[in-house]
């Protein structure tokens, strides 16, 4: 049994359906797809998405991520649509909590971002004025910081298992694994990126993998005995991919 890892799909672009569509719906039927959030806004596409995950891979694992939560009109809010979320996995057969794979558990991790994140105070703020989260994420008034309130809903999940622990999360638990701001292309992104918070909750459960999404910058090395993995699907791009859909991660022992 293999595990896969992609995040990002974002499926509300056609050509990535398209693509989505050409991923072999026979040879992955024994494996598992994790999914580090950001498949799209309309739970349509979020419903045809999933249903077209779980129909060419033996499990699908997936965390939401802040595509997800947005709310386009006045009928709910964040919270109500991650509920809805979460209730459209539990009808498909998606894993959103978790769960034994042959030796390993798989244990997915909600989260959101802080400006903590950004460690050195060098992101550029200015470039955060049309960061979309700030128009479509509504969230109810007595919340509090949001970034507690999804660390808040990992606590029962934070325990012992008796095995390998595999994590994933859509936000970016370290500062390490996303470049400098000099090197980044859109300059505010530490801000709306990650939790160090997160990073705890992983190391908490003795994770030995954690895969992560968001930030479209692929990456996967080991940092302090956790080996962190990402691996986005990404936009359409005008000359094709040069990549794989999915990365490998793993290979566990039924």
């Amino acid at each position: 049994m293999r595990i896969f890892a992609v995040s990002d799909l974002h499926t509300d672009f056609a050509e990535n359906r398209r693509r989505l569509q050409q991923v072999s719906s026979t040879s992955y039927l024994q494996d598992v797809l994790l999914v580090a959030g950001d498949i799209a806004d309309d739970l349509r596409v979020i419903d045809w998405t999933l249903r077209q995950l779980r129909s060419q891979f033996g499990k699908v694992f997936y965390v939401p991520g802040n595509h997800e939560l947005w709310v386009r009109d006045g009928e709910y809010d964040s919270v109500e649509k991650l509920r809805r979320v979460l209730r459209l996995c539990d009808e498909v057969g998606i894993y959103t909590r978790p769960e034994r794979v042959g030796k390993n558990w798989i244990v997915p991790l909600f989260s959101w971002y802080e400006s903590d994140y950004d460690l050195q105070g060098e992101a550029d703020v200015s470039s955060l004025e049309g960061w979309a989260d700030f128009y479509f994420c509504k969230w109810p008034a007595e919340m509090g910081a949001v970034s507690e309130y999804f660390l808040n809903l990992n606590e029962s999940r934070i325990r012992e298992y008796d095995g390998p622990v595999i994590t994933l999360s859509h936000f970016l638990p370290r500062r390490e694994l996303l470049p400098a701001v000099e090197r980044l292309i859109f300059k505010g992104l530490p801000l709306v990126a990650g939790t160090l918070a997160l990073d705890r909750q992983i190391r908490a459960l003795n994770a030995a993998v954690h895969v992560f999404g968001h930030s479209h910058i692929d990456f996967d090395q080991v940092i302090e005995g956790v080996r962190y993995v990402h691996h986005a699907f990404d936009y359409p791009r005008g000359n094709g991919w040069s990549k794989d859909p999915l990365k490998q991660i793993w290979e566990s022992v039924a």
